[in-house]
């Protein structure tokens, strides 16, 4: 395992898909997400580009891994007043968007 996913107990893996036309929309909501996303403990770890989704049609470009104190903080963030005024810039800055809570599984 990775050393820096080591002892995270709860990440947050998010998927999107945006197009040029977006970028001003995706600028704005990604300067006003990261205070709020701070504010609940999340920490950017990676950013992938999406390259094949073995099997299945995908439009997802862009893979972000987020790390989280735990699962409620991930919750609590979603919940917060201040990143719901953001929910319709994050609906202009991507065509589609994929959230995924992970733990992980004691071996």
């Amino acid at each position: 395992m990775n050393n820096t996913l080591k002892n995270t107990q709860t990440l947050l893996w998010v998927e999107v898909a945006s197009s040029p036309e977006r970028e001003t929309a995706k600028a704005e909501y990604l300067q006003n997400s990261g205070p709020i996303t701070a504010h609940h403990g999340g920490k950017q770890l990676n950013t992938f580009k999406v390259v094949d989704a073995l099997g299945q049609q995908n439009s997802l470009q862009v893979a972000v891994l987020f790390s989280f104190p735990d699962k409620q903080a991930i919750l609590d963030l979603f919940s917060d007043p201040e990143y719901k005024k953001l929910l319709h810039i994050r609906a202009k800055a991507f065509s589609e968007i994929r959230y995924t809570i992970l733990e992980e599984i004691e071996a």
